[in-house]
């Protein structure tokens, strides 16, 4: 669970420029809603803000910070993610969920939830780019 970044590496198997990787990432994040998509040369990035500015209810709206970088010379496409807000909601509901809960059924339920939580942003952000890399390498 700790330190809330991951950083997930894909190849890409087809001869893209970078342009090409770059603008089909920052198409399927506009596909999912995200709004504040920042993009350049070599990489896209989103952020999304705190709750009241959030553009859907999408488990992508709940990452602090995400970012995608295309390394042409090796091609692989790099997505670093900082998950710190999301787990951040998790210890609160631990916290709350132990002063309020006793016995079995208080200690069980956040720790579940806890591990719950974690592997949803893990599987979750995977997922992720391996929807783009499938997009970049198959269909495009």
């Amino acid at each position: 669970m700790f330190p809330f970044t991951y950083t997930f590496e894909r190849e890409i198997i087809n001869d893209k420029t970078s342009e090409n990787v770059i603008y089909t990432a920052r198409e399927i994040l506009r596909e999912k809603k995200i709004k504040n998509i920042l993009y350049g040369p070599g990489f896209v990035s989103f952020n999304e803000g705190f709750l009241k500015e959030r553009s859907n209810w999408d488990y992508l709206s709940l990452i602090n910070d995400g970012k995608f970088t295309y390394n042409e010379k090796s091609k692989v496409l790099t997505y670093k993610v900082k998950l710190w807000k999301f787990n951040l909601f998790a210890l609160a509901f631990l916290i709350i969920t132990l002063i309020y809960f006793e016995g079995l059924f208080g200690k069980l339920l956040p720790l579940f939830g806890l591990i719950a939580n974690h592997l949803f942003c893990y599987f979750g952000s995977q997922g992720l780019i391996k929807e783009i890399t499938h997009e970049i390498n198959y269909l495009s």
